[in-house]
C-alpha cells in the first residue's frame, strides 16, 4: 500500500494528486455512483482515497 491508501482527502487535493482541474474534479464527484462523502456545507465533500481510481477504472472496464 502507498502512503495515501485510506485517507480522507478534499475534491482539491483529489484534483491534485490526479493531476486535473480542479472544475473538472467537482464535475467528476456529481456523478452518479461517484464515491463521495458528504459532511455538510459548501465545501463538504470528501473522498476516501484511493476509491476515486477504483471508480475511474471500474467505469473504464464498464465502457468497453
Amino acid at each position: 500500500m502507498n502512503q495515501y491508501s485510506g485517507e480522507i482527502i478534499t475534491v482539491p487535493e483529489m484534483a491534485r494528486r490526479m493531476k486535473i482541474r480542479k472544475q473538472a474534479a467537482y464535475d467528476m464527484v456529481e456523478e452518479p455512483g461517484f464515491p463521495v462523502y458528504d459532511i455538510g456545507g459548501a465545501r463538504g465533500k470528501r473522498v476516501l482515497w484511493p476509491e476515486p481510481l477504483e471508480w475511474l477504472k471500474e467505469k473504464k472496464t464498464r465502457a468497453i
